[in-house]
């Protein structure tokens, strides 16, 4: 008898959920504000999809996180028991690579190409400036690398990047332009991609090989995208080229919780579906899941009055719950203790440590909440500190079997070349390096001719000869070895794990790491065990795509992040700290509208993360490069209608108007830094935001004098110099 499929049990979805999940055939955008059960939504159509008879190798789904495609996976197996292991679901990057690795003949690519995580392609940049005769800016490695980045988004390669430059007249985006084809070039003699490349070669891929476009088309009959309006130019040119054959694309997200633009994320995206797909149905996600009443709508007066966005209004089931709190407090430190006092207030009341978040807009922010927690004694988690696979252990056994991998990979050899300490020195490496570009040779090429390389010590040699024979070895093991066993081989040849061993006996440290490589062992145990024919490569893989989100897990402690951390994540009491004009929004006055309603978006999804408690906190004086200013609050306050007039004890009444502000020691009555700069149009000066710059344009006149400056990172500000804070370069 033929096996009878269970009919899926739609009840418990809201009547909107059951709309998206029953939809047919066409395109379907699914506006999901927050807490409204958006993975729910996809998990079930994709369980109903695999009901009704449509083949799971046939339905591509996608999203950012390689937690959120698990817990997708998960979900949906739990609704279509057995049948979500053959469904697509990756994140972007990881379906590229996926694709990528298939035919990568045709792109010219090795199977084993590596993929570069964010600290090897710094390393890399920082290459390419030495290499360009610019190693006195190899600390701007990050901003040169963001700058690529944004270009790869925008698939724009190094001589559309440069073309571009030129006629910008730019001189740091004409430099951009050296350092991004030198970049490229190293890039591509290490077999290797950056994060950029895996979706720039799989449009190109697309684009360029009708064979393989045409194959994907017909083999996708579904294709659904999550977090849809964080898409980049070529992301959403994927999704575009996928779906051209049957249209049958569902995308969810939330234009008001679009907050990656920095890192080439389009709004248009969604805000612009309709006009992509023609016909296509619109499905309002509002019945909220999360927060009370009060934080929905305490959020929904701040994002309202943003222009760029779908109009929706969220609503809960839920009683009213407490009032959203507004804190002032004298300064940053009396900002953090006040805090902690109040997360005693909450474990007192019988809450957990893990219930409770921290969040604020800049990293640097963390200190005064680490300091007051270690005070009271209390248990805290940064979120984006380093994390396990940024450990240099866990990094050094990595690029050993990534270069066993791909020889190729230079980045990786160099991090381990004389790890152990083997006698290659720096003089040894430079000459190495200068043999490898005269000859054209990657690095372990040149390690195996070391004998025609003049200058080289003893030692040096030697090391070259065991590198070589390593590596050699490592090859053959982890053909044929599972990833584990692998793993454990690269730690044996490489004498690693002998070394540490040996400094365990002096070094506490190092018995520390022993550890943390005995936990990398697990892992990959763990990961072999999931799937029988998985290989180190594939691990490796996964490794390279995770990100700060991923790594994420719930603990016994408070929860310290950046508000850009917290999206997806929410909290039963979240406090949303340093709410100040000129911190957030960042920037403030200087900001385009673009900017502004990013920074506004970026305020809704903190306050939103809350489930039942909300507290914004913001001081009245901040230190920032060693001196004190004057803060107003936010205007994300006053928009939330919540700030009253200040009392005297730091506490502020709901409902009433904001106080007038504050004035920093030292400050004149003007409100004003004590000292500001005579600006002249061609001046060089440092704004402690935004960096160097040039003044290139003044209008108005004394307190209204505005400048507008260009700054080396390519930015183009005005400011007003009152308030700017300039100095001369």
């Amino acid at each position: 008898m033929p096996e009878i499929t269970p009919t899926l049990d739609l009840s418990s979805l809201n009547p909107e959920q059951r709309l998206a999940a029953e939809h047919g055939t066409g395109p379907l955008l699914i506006v999901a504000g927050a807490g409204t059960g958006k993975t729910r939504v996809i998990t079930y159509r994709i369980a109903r999809l695999l009901n009704e008879g449509v083949p799971g190798t046939r339905m591509l789904a996608v999203t950012f996180t390689n937690k959120a495609a698990g817990e997708m996976r998960s979900r949906v197996d739990a609704l279509a028991p057995g049948r979500a292991a053959s469904v697509w679901i990756h994140t972007f990057h990881a379906f590229a690579a996926r694709v990528l690795r298939q035919h990568a003949p045709l792109l010219r690519l090795t199977k084993h190409f590596t993929i570069y995580d964010s600290d090897d392609q710094k390393r890399l940049v920082g290459e390419a400036l030495k290499e360009l005769g610019l190693a006195d800016q190899r600390a701007k490695a990050g901003l040169y690398l963001s700058v690529i980045s944004r270009a790869k988004d925008d698939l724009l390669d190094a001589k559309s990047y440069a073309i571009h430059s030129m006629t910008a007249g730019d001189r740091f985006r004409e430099t951009a332009a050296r350092v991004y084809e030198k970049y490229q070039e190293k890039l591509d003699a290490a077999g290797a991609l950056d994060f950029g490349d895996l979706l720039v070669k799989t449009c190109e891929l697309l684009k360029g090989h009708q064979q393989v476009r045409e194959y994907y088309q017909d083999l996708f009959l579904h294709l659904l995208v999550d977090e849809y309006q964080d898409t980049n130019h070529s992301q959403y040119l994927i999704t575009k080229t996928l779906a051209a054959r049957h249209q049958n694309l569902c995308v969810v997200g939330d234009p008001d919780q679009s907050v990656y633009a920095w890192r080439g994320a389009n709004i248009r995206n969604i805000l612009e579906f309709e006009r992509d797909f023609h016909g296509a149905r619109v499905i309002k996600l509002e019945q909220n899941y999360r927060s009370t009443p009060n934080i929905l709508a305490a959020a929904g007066c701040v994002i309202a009055h943003n222009k760029q966005r779908k109009s929706k209004t969220l609503w809960t089931e839920k009683p009213s719950g407490e009032p959203v709190q507004v804190h002032e407090s004298l300064n940053e430190h009396e900002e953090a203790r006040w805090v902690v006092r109040r997360v005693v207030e909450f474990l007192e009341n019988g809450a957990s440590l893990s219930d409770i978040a921290v969040f604020y807009r800049t990293n640097a922010q963390s200190r005064s909440f680490e300091e007051a927690l270690r005070m009271a004694r209390l248990p805290y988690r940064v979120v984006g500190a380093m994390r396990f696979y940024e450990r240099k252990e866990i990094k050094d056994a990595l690029a050993y079997a990534r270069v066993a991998l791909n020889p190729a990979d230079g980045v990786s050899l160099r991090r381990v070349i004389n790890v152990p300490a083997r006698g290659v020195g720096k003089t040894s490496e430079e000459a190495l390096d200068a043999y490898a570009q005269e000859h054209e040779l990657t690095l372990l090429e040149t390690m195996r001719e070391e004998a025609k390389i003049p200058g080289l010590t003893p030692a040096c040699r030697a090391a070259c000869r065991q590198l070589a024979f390593i590596f050699d070895h490592l090859k053959t093991d982890l053909d044929t070895l599972r990833p584990a066993a692998a793993m454990s081989r690269v730690l044996e040849r490489s004498g690693y794990w002998a070394w540490l061993e040996n400094e365990a006996e002096t070094d506490p440290e190092a018995v520390g790491r022993l550890g943390n490589l005995q936990e990398l062992l697990n892992a990959i145990k763990e990961f072999e065990e999931k799937d029988g024919d998985a290989r180190l490569e594939h691990y490796l893989e996964g490794v390279a795509l995770q990100s700060d989100a991923d790594t994420y897990e719930q603990t016994s402690a408070v929860t310290l992040m950046t508000v850009h951390l917290a999206k997806g994540l929410e909290f039963p009491a979240v406090f949303l700290t340093g709410l100040e004009e000129g911190l957030f929004p960042i920037g403030a006055g200087n900001s385009s509208p673009d900017e502004l309603e990013e920074e506004r978006r970026l305020c809704y999804v903190g306050m939103t993360r809350a489930r039942e408690h909300l507290v914004l906190t913001y001081a009245a004086s901040r230190r920032i490069f060693g001196q004190s200013y004057a803060n107003l609050p936010s205007r994300f306050i006053l928009e939330a209608r919540l700030l009253g007039p200040h009392t005297g004890d730091g506490e502020t009444p709901v409902g009433t108007v904001p106080p007038s502000g504050f004035k920093a020691e030292g400050e004149p009555e003007s409100g004003g830094p004590a000292a500001i700069l005579n600006v002249k149009l061609g001046m060089r000066v440092v704004h402690p935001e935004f960096g160097c710059g040039k003044i290139i344009e003044k209008s108005g006149q004394g307190e209204g004098l505005k400048v507008t400056i260009n700054f080396d990172s390519g930015a183009k500000k005005k400011v007003l110099v009152r308030y700017a804070r300039l100095e001369r370069e």
